[in-house]
C-alpha cells in the first residue's frame, strides 16, 4: 500500500469513464500510488475491488454529494489524496504533481479561484438555486442568502471547483461530513439539486488555494492560443491535468477542430485516447482473484 491515493468518483453509468481515468493516469501520468473508487450508497463494484482497487461505498447522502465522504476519516489511511472527476485527462507525470503540490499542504489545493469566470462563491449558489429551482432563484428567498452571507464571510471570493483537489487527509477536522451534510439540510431551499460544490465552498473555502496552472487548468485555457499573460499563464507551465467539464468530455466525439477534440500536449485525440484507455483497463488492471 502506497501513502498516496487517487481517488474517482463514479456511479455504475460512470464506470467505464472512471476505468478510462485510471488507465489514463498510468500509461500518460506514470501513477505509481494507489487508486480509490468512491460510490454512491446502492452500488457495489466488487470486480474493482478484485483488481487491487479500493472502494469507499457512501453509506448514506445523495449521489451527487457523495463528494462529502472524501472528508472522512476512511481516507486517513493515506497522508496524500487527490481527487479528480472523470471528465478531465492527464498529460503529464502524477508523481511530481503530488509532489509539487505537498509544498502548498496542509492547505486543500483546489482548481478555479482565480479566474473571473469562476465566479464568487455566493454567485456559485445562485447558479444551482437557478439550475434546480426552476429559474426561481435568490429572488425567491432572500432571507436564506442574507443568512449565508452573515454565516460565511468568505461569499464574495471566487469559488473553487471540486474537479481537482488535493489534501492531507489527516489535516481534515473529525465532523467534517456531518457538517457539509448540516449546511445542505439549514439552505437546502437554495439547493434542491444536492449540488455539492457550493457547499463545500462553503465550509471550506477559507482553508482553500490555488492548484494554478502549473497543475491543473480547463482544457480551453492550455489550448496554445491561450497560452497567455492575460490569461494568467507565466509561460513555463506545463499543467498535469486538463479538466474537460462533461459538455466536452473526452468521451463525447467532436469533429476536427472542434474545441476539446484534440490534446495539444499528449499529441492525441482525445475520444481516440479515452477508447484505447478503457480497451486497456483489464491489461493496466488485471484480476487478482483466484
Amino acid at each position: 500500500m502506497s501513502d498516496s491515493v487517487i481517488v474517482i468518483m463514479a456511479s455504475e453509468s460512470y464506470l467505464p469513464h472512471a476505468k478510462s481515468l485510471m488507465v489514463n493516469c498510468v500509461r500518460q501520468g506514470n501513477w505509481k500510488g494507489d487508486f480509490c473508487l468512491l460510490v454512491p450508497k446502492g452500488y457495489d463494484p466488487s470486480d474493482i475491488e478484485n483488481r487491487g482497487i479500493s472502494v469507499m461505498r457512501a453509506p448514506d447522502g445523495e449521489a451527487t454529494q457523495i463528494r462529502f465522504w472524501l472528508f472522512s476519516d476512511y481516507f486517513r489511511k493515506w497522508k496524500r489524496l487527490l481527487s479528480i472527476d472523470c471528465d478531465v485527462l492527464v498529460q503529464g507525470d502524477l508523481n511530481d504533481a503530488f509532489d509539487g503540490l505537498m509544498e502548498k499542504l496542509p492547505a486543500i489545493v483546489m482548481d478555479g479561484g482565480q479566474q473571473p469566470e469562476d465566479g464568487t462563491v455566493l454567485r456559485n449558489w445562485q447558479y444551482f438555486d437557478d439550475d434546480y429551482g426552476r429559474g426561481l432563484g435568490p429572488g425567491a428567498h432572500p432571507e436564506l442568502y442574507e443568512r449565508l452571507k452573515a454565516r460565511f464571510p468568505h461569499m464574495d471570493k471566487l469559488t473553487f471547483t471540486m474537479d481537482v483537489m488535493f489534501f492531507s487527509p489527516e489535516t481534515i477536522s473529525p465532523g467534517t461530513v456531518d457538517a457539509l451534510k448540516a449546511i445542505q439540510e439549514e439552505f437546502a431551499e437554495a439547493n434542491t439539486g444536492h449540488a455539492d460544490q457550493p457547499v463545500i465552498n462553503a465550509l471550506l473555502h477559507d482553508k482553500m488555494v490555488p492548484m494554478t496552472k502549473d497543475y491543473c487548468c480547463w482544457f480551453a485555457f492550455d489550448e496554445p492560443c491561450n497560452r497567455v499573460a492575460q490569461r494568467g499563464w507565466r509561460g513555463d507551465e506545463e499543467p498535469t491535468i486538463l479538466h474537460y467539464f462533461s459538455w466536452f468530455a473526452p468521451w463525447l466525439v467532436k469533429q476536427e477542430g472542434a474545441g476539446a477534440h484534440y490534446n495539444h500536449r499528449l499529441g492525441r485525440v482525445c475520444h481516440e485516447l479515452y477508447a484505447e484507455n478503457l480497451a486497456a483497463f483489464e491489461e493496466t488492471f488485471p484480476c487478482l482473484a483466484k
